[in-house]
C-alpha cells in the first residue's frame, strides 16, 4: 500500500488487512450528498469535499482509512433543482449501521463519522441521542462547521456570515481539491441574509435562493480553499481526539 492512500475503495484487500495488522483500525465515515450547487459547482461538490477533509485527517492521525463517502444523503430542501438525489433519514440511517457491521468484521475497532452536507447533521443527532456503541463517534455540531469555514475566509477580508452553501468557502475548496469542475464564469451571488437550517428544510432551499446559492461565491480562490480545508480538518482532529460524541 502507498504510504499516501488511505482510501478503502482505491486499495486492493491484501493492502487493507495490511493497513489493519499495522494499527490502522479505525475508520472514517462521510456523510455527504449529491445535489444542487449553484450555477458554478457540480451535484457532487459535498462528497468531494468530505473525501478531501476525510483523506487530509486520516493522514494526520496515522491509524484511520477513509470508507467510500456515503451519498445521496438527506436532500429534500434541494429537490427544487434538477439532479438533486436525496433519501430518507430511515435509509440514511440503515446505510451507516451496514457501513459500521461491515468494516467491524474485517478488524475495524474505532469508527468517526462527519457529515460534508448539513442536511444530514439532524440525522447524526438523532443517532447520537438515541445511543450508539462506544466504538462510535459522531460530529453532530453543523454551527462549528459553519462558524469554521466563515472563519477562515475573514483572513482574506471576507465578511460572510449566512449558512454556507455554494459560497466563497465551498467554491474554494472545490478550486483547491478539483479545480476543474468549478466554473468560475458562471459563479454569482445568492441569498446572503439570515436562515436557519430548519428554515431550509421546510420551505425548500428554491423558496428562498433562485440560483442555489447561499452566500456569495465570487471572488473565491484555491488558496481561500486550503485555509478552509486547513481549519476544517484541524477541528475535525479535536473532535477525532475525545471519546464522546460530539
Amino acid at each position: 500500500m502507498a504510504d499516501s492512500e488511505t482510501r478503502l475503495e482505491r486499495l486492493a484487500w491484501p493492502e487493507v488487512a495490511a493497513a489493519i495488522e499495522s494499527g490502522k483500525t479505525t475508520a472514517i465515515i462521510v456523510v455527504a450528498s449529491s445535489e444542487q450547487h449553484g450555477p458554478h459547482l457540480p451535484e457532487g461538490t459535498d462528497a468531494m469535499i468530505g473525501e478531501g477533509l476525510a483523506v487530509r485527517l486520516a493522514q494526520g492521525l496515522g491509524n484511520a482509512l477513509v470508507a467510500p463517502v456515503i451519498r445521496p444523503g438527506c436532500s429534500d430542501h434541494h429537490l427544487g433543482f434538477p439532479g438533486t438525489i436525496s433519501i430518507s433519514p430511515e435509509l440514511l440511517v440503515a446505510i451507516i449501521h451496514s457501513y459500521l457491521t461491515s468494516l467491524r468484521r474485517h478488524g475495524f475497532r474505532q469508527f468517526f463519522i462527519f457529515s460534508s452536507h448539513g442536511g444530514n447533521f439532524p440525522v447524526l443527532d438523532q443517532m447520537v441521542e438515541q445511543g450508539l456503541p462506544s466504538d462510535v463517534r459522531v460530529v453532530t455540531d453543523l454551527g462549528a462547521f459553519a462558524r469554521t469555514m466563515l472563519e477562515a475566509l475573514r483572513g482574506f477580508g471576507r465578511a460572510d456570515t449566512t449558512i454556507p452553501h455554494a459560497d466563497a468557502s465551498e467554491t474554494a475548496e472545490m478550486l483547491a481539491l478539483h479545480p476543474e469542475l468549478v466554473h468560475m464564469q458562471h459563479a454569482e451571488r445568492g441569498f446572503v441574509g439570515e436562515v436557519g437550517l430548519h428554515d431550509l428544510q421546510d420551505r425548500g432551499l428554491k423558496a428562498i435562493s433562485g440560483n442555489g446559492v447561499l452566500g456569495d461565491p465570487v471572488g473565491a480562490t484555491s488558496e481561500m480553499g486550503e485555509a478552509v480545508l486547513d481549519a476544517l480538518v484541524e477541528l475535525l482532529a479535536e473532535y477525532a481526539a475525545p471519546s464522546t460524541n460530539v
